[in-house]
């Protein structure tokens, strides 16, 4: 029978960091361990995470040497700093890839080992027992890694992107006030794999009523304000709606995602391109490849993307969903086309055989895949 549990406590408003250092002590963590990037730690987004800690008397130590797609050196690293620095909790700051990576420091400081040990898939236990504690604070708009029990670290040798499972993080904060400076790409980016998040979601074949639920909120709060965020006039107002979403999102996705994360994993582990700008070309090219056999879910989509779908024809409403989504993406600048992130047809086969490999993991929805039809979809993208 359908059920749903929300994994993770989430404290959301204006301000609300300041409850980092409170819940720390409380649970008597005395030093923490945090994962950041360079960007984050140059922006002066961490100065009011590490004064929450200070007015709380909990020690610090910042590591932030991790990179847009968070590889198991960068995870093996952290894991060694932390047990240098003697830290007893970790705390995420940035958006999905320092997360990530916190949630591959949190498992393999517990347990032992170094990250590849516990990727599913590569190594010997991939469904990790415990973690050291772990607070997630994003700083995008888009991911839901703050409150997913998964992460994604990537194999630098091959190029792939492995799975991290059973991390999630035990409480999730989100202050819009840490989101407001971020730059508009990445607002785009980020909103847009919340975006795919949530199509994914609704589309799944395990969808509940309660992942229904996350989705088509999320659905609609995206479309609605995701341009405003990224430049519009009333810009941190829609930061905030959009920091909801996301998570909401997030919360949508315990069901698992579909063919366009099991595509786009590949181009970023492949190209360096950003997990969200990935997603955003290939959720377009998926949905059109799919429209016939996904009508009808793509007709209850259609008005939450604004359409006017009263009397319409279920083929129609998918052209029009599909058309949705193109728009909004070029209306926030990101580009179209693989091509433009550095793809060539010569790269179809490769890019195809190592989707392949996410097939049990990530390729579930809306339909199974075979080689052909994931040629067809990077072709139609490039």
């Amino acid at each position: 029978m359908p059920s749903f549990a929300l994994r993770v406590e989430t404290v959301f408003g204006d301000g609300s960091i300041a409850e980092l250092g409170r819940r720390a002590k409380a649970a008597g963590y005395r030093h923490a361990f945090v994962v950041t990037d360079p960007g984050i730690k140059a922006a002066g987004i961490l100065d009011s995470v590490l004064a929450s800690l200070d007015e709380a008397e909990v020690a610090h130590t910042v590591y932030d040497n991790v990179t847009p797609n968070p590889t198991i050196p960068e995870v093996d690293g952290g894991v060694a700093a932390m047990h240098d620095a003697g830290a007893d909790f970790v705390v995420a700051v940035g958006g999905g890839s320092a997360i990530d990576a916190a949630k591959g420091v949190a498992v393999a400081a517990q347990l032992g080992g170094g990250a590849k040990d516990y990727l599913f898939g590569v190594g010997g236990t991939p469904f990790p027992a415990s973690m050291k504690p772990l607070f997630a604070i994003p700083t995008t708009c888009g991911t839901g890694s703050e409150i997913s029990n998964a992460a994604v670290i990537t194999d630098p040798e091959t190029h792939y992107k492995h799975l991290l499972l059973n991390c999630t993080p035990n409480i999730a904060i989100l202050d819009p006030a840490l989101v407001a400076g971020m730059p508009a790409p990445i607002t785009a980016a980020t909103g847009m794999d919340a975006l795919t998040h949530a199509i994914e979601a609704y589309v799944n074949p395990g969808n509940t009523p309660f992942t229904r639920m996350f989705a088509t909120r999320a659905i609609h709060q995206i479309t609605r304000h995701l341009r405003q965020a990224v430049n519009g006039p009333n810009r941190p107002e829609a930061i905030k709606h959009m920091l909801y979403a996301a998570d909401i999102a997030g919360q949508s996705m315990a069901v698992g995602l579909g063919q366009v994360h099991g595509l786009s994993h590949v181009v970023s582990g492949r190209l360096g391109t950003p997990h969200g700008v990935a997603n955003a070309i290939l959720l377009s090219q998926v949905l059109d490849y799919h429209k016939d056999f996904l009508k009808a879910d793509l007709l209850e989509i259609a008005p939450l993307m604004g359409i006017n779908a009263f009397g319409m024809p279920a083929e129609k409403a998918g052209v029009e969903v599909v058309a949705a989504v193109r728009s909004l993406r070029g209306d926030i600048n990101i580009p179209s086309k693989l091509s433009d992130v550095g793809m060539k047809q010569s790269d179809v086969a490769q890019f195809v055989e190592d989707a392949q490999k996410s097939q049990q993991i990530f390729i579930n929805a809306p339909r199974q895949g075979s080689a052909e039809d994931l040629a067809a979809i990077y072709k139609s993208a490039l």
